[in-house]
């Protein structure tokens, strides 16, 4: 253990092997830890979900009843929550979790993340004036948008549709964030793929830092008849202290998480230090395992073989001269074969499609080091002709070593299209969701629509707490035997002239129609069919058993009050009014679709930053090599900057290169996929996230080995070699 201690630190790019060792140990701590946390949050949401669903009373009637019990959805921005109309039956009826007094007729109780992202939008009044906030045992996370609301007349709540409850604690999942929450498994495969396995690639190439040093130790060490234990215990000796640094690094994010809550970035979401406090056990385990692979996988990468050797050698840089050939045949194939070999199949689609992203993505690094390679020819004769001996001598072991530039960026581009694919298909949508966002595009909020209730006097409430610029229409629909809907509007003379109709015989309308807001109606509720349009009161439609909703429009054709529509729904016309636009419910879906992006990016970024450190790593230590070989180049002329310039050439340009090219790759590969039939799209966000990512990286990476080769021309003495 102790001839492992010093040993590492004496050999030539010891402390270069320390660094990685401790970030490989990190990443790989942090990536399990994620994984850890993220089954936590699950079972934390889940059990607090169960705490505060309603047991009803139906379910078991010896109980007595306590509540009036009501589940209504309403959107900030797009973005659906809860809103759970609840009725006190008696003076001691328990409270839901996270209540800590029974609000008073007419107010409300906000979540946190509520009243504060909603307070712009009026929420602090729109289902009555907020008494208190929901604590934090009564939120499945602590950034759930929730509201309870106590309306001003029980009467309000709708009996046939709410439910007689008992007490709280049914297992399920009946409101909140669970209904729109990824399943465990997809979240688990997103970590697995983007985190922990560059965690593992960045162990393997830390390990292997140093091999030819380590192979002489380790032949030397069975030459004198060291056994596997004690060359074993030596390879320990030099992995222990890194490992445990790097553990340690990687653990404190948690150790933090469990005391505070904390918010992740790109995404959003807020973490519960309950959670993370409560699996301290599960995650302090897989630390120790990360720790202990970090170890195993140092010594089992040292044995002996056979043939006396062991299982690492220093590699070599000859690169294959026919393989960057197939990248052009791979990308065609990828973006113009799926659809006519498919023939409408589309798993076969996808099954094809993935295959030829496989092939593009193992021969782009094999391109680039051919460009690299013709880069340094070109280098070396600008070099030779105008006296730049950095330029010269880059350019020289650029054109000599491709096979090191094809290592140091096949992991990156690797990564790159991996995240990218992972977005794109997480942004899959069908032709409904596409529907829905374009017709959102194109209408804003110049036309809503509301459930009607049957009681007139609702309608009338309602309509009187609305602006006078306000039109209002009574649209019913019915669904005859043959499946055709026939749709009529109901309005006054005002309304219908708003919309440039005769009140004697007024036209109908259909998805034609020259006004966009009346063309998007036909086309979302009669199934393409026109629309008939009648003069009378909107309060007293005739209800027909098929859906009855009210349409408003602005008689100027300008956007709706939104804040103010919803808040007289929701105090006036019903606990569900489903205040939205036309696909309004579509709409929602593509917004909770479109947040998987940002955890693509999070956990993306974390994979490149992971594959990235690995070969930077490694391509500083080849760097290191090279810069000890011309170190007497720097101590004769005295000059420091051809250093600046050789690892300009060898470290930045490739990396940045693998980044130019595997995001313009990345761009044509997903051309099949952002058809409008497949229905993907393509995220900036997360194409600037990894962009950023790398060009930081990259420019650390050439400053580290600028550094780094000065230093080791400092310490050169001349030797007999």
């Amino acid at each position: 253990m102790t001839v492992g201690w010093h040993a590492g630190r004496s050999v030539r790019g010891g402390g270069l092997r320390f660094v990685a060792l401790v970030c490989a140990a990190a990443t790989l701590t942090l990536a399990l830890t994620a994984l850890v946390l993220s089954t936590a949050a699950y079972d934390g949401r889940e059990q607090r979900s169960t705490a505060r669903n309603p047991i009803v009373h139906d379910s078991d009637p010896s109980q007595p009843a306590v509540a009036l019990w009501q589940a209504s959805f309403d959107e900030i921005a797009q973005e659906q929550y809860s809103v759970i109309y609840i009725a006190p039956l008696s003076e001691s009826a328990p409270l839901p979790p996270g209540l800590r007094t029974w609000p008073r007729p007419g107010q409300s109780v906000l979540s946190p993340a509520l009243a504060e992202r909603g307070a712009s939008h009026g929420v602090l009044t729109r289902y009555g004036r907020a008494s208190g906030r929901i604590a934090e045992n009564g939120l499945a996370d602590p950034d759930e948008l929730l509201a309870y609301v106590r309306p001003a007349d029980d009467r309000f709540i709708d009996r046939e549709k709410a439910f007689t409850v008992n007490g709280y604690g049914a297992p399920g999942t009946m409101f909140g964030n669970n209904l729109n929450v990824e399943s465990l498994k997809v979240l688990a495969t997103t970590v697995l793929g983007l985190l922990v396995l560059p965690a593992i690639g960045l162990m393997v190439v830390a390990v292997r830092m140093g091999a030819e040093a380590r192979r002489r130790r380790t032949v030397l060490l069975d030459a004198l008849g060291a056994s596997w234990t004690a060359r074993t215990l030596v390879n320990c000796g030099e992995t222990l202290l890194p490992a445990f640094l790097g553990t340690a690094l990687g653990v404190a994010p948690a150790l933090w998480a469990s005391h505070i809550n904390v918010t992740l970035p790109l995404t959003g979401y807020t973490v519960s230090s309950a959670d993370v406090a409560r699996s301290t056990a599960a995650w302090l385990i897989g630390a120790l395992a990360s720790f202990g692979v970090v170890v195993l996988t140092a010594s089992v990468l040292h044995r002996v073989r056979r043939d006396g050797g062991t299982g690492l050698r220093a590699a070599g840089g000859r690169l294959p001269r026919w393989w960057p050939t197939v990248f052009p045949f791979a990308v065609l194939f990828t973006v113009q074969g799926p659809e006519p070999l498919s023939n409408g199949n589309t798993f076969l689609f996808l099954l094809i499609y993935s295959a030829g992203v496989a092939l593009t993505m193992a021969t782009l690094p094999s391109v680039i080091g051919l460009l690299i390679g013709l880069i340094g020819r070109a280098l070396s004769r600008i070099g030779r002709r105008t006296g730049m001996s950095g330029t010269l001598v880059a350019g020289r072991w650029m054109a000599g070593n491709p096979g090191i530039t094809v290592r140091l960026v096949a992991g990156l581009v690797i990564a790159i299209g991996l995240v990218g694919q992972v977005q794109l298909h997480s942004s899959r949508l069908s032709s409904e969701y596409a529907a829905a966002r374009a017709s959102a595009d194109r209408l804003g909020d110049t036309v809503y629509t509301l459930t009607q209730p049957d009681p007139g006097d609702r309608t009338r409430a309602f309509l009187a707490e609305l602006p006078s610029s306000v039109r209002a229409y009574s649209m019913t629909g019915r669904i005859d035997d043959n499946n055709r809907a026939t749709v009529s509007v109901q309005a006054s003379c005002a309304a219908l002239k708003a919309i440039k109709r005769s009140c004697d015989h007024p036209a109908p309308f259909g998805v034609m129609d020259p006004d966009p807001r009346l063309s998007e109606l036909a086309n979302w509720f009669s199934g393409g069919t026109d629309i008939a349009l009648r003069v009378g009161p909107v309060a007293t439609a005739p209800a027909t058993g098929d859906g009855r909703y009210l349409v408003l429009l602005d008689a100027r054709g300008k956007p709706l009050p939104v804040d103010q529509i919803r808040r007289a729904a929701f105090t006036q016309l019903s606990p569900t009014p489903n205040a939205e636009i036309p696909g309004g419910s579509w709409l929602n879906g593509t917004v909770n679709r479109a947040s998987r992006g940002a955890w693509v990016a999070l956990f993306g970024m974390a994979g490149i930053a992971a594959m990235a450190l690995a070969l930077s790593l490694n391509s500083l230590a080849e760097f290191q090599r090279f810069s000890r070989s011309i170190a007497p180049l720097g101590v004769l002329t005295g000059r420091r900057r051809i250093f600046l310039a050789t690892a300009a050439w060898t470290l930045l340009l490739p990396l940045l290169l693998a980044a130019g090219l595997g995001l313009l790759t990345n761009a044509w590969l997903a051309t099949p996929l952002t058809n409008p039939i497949v229905g993907a799209t393509l995220s900036t966000s997360v194409l600037a996230s990894l962009t950023l990512t790398i060009a930081v990286i990259a420019f650390a990476v050439w400053l580290v080995g600028s550094i780094s080769a000065i230093r080791v021309t400092d310490r050169w003495k001349p030797e007999t070699d």
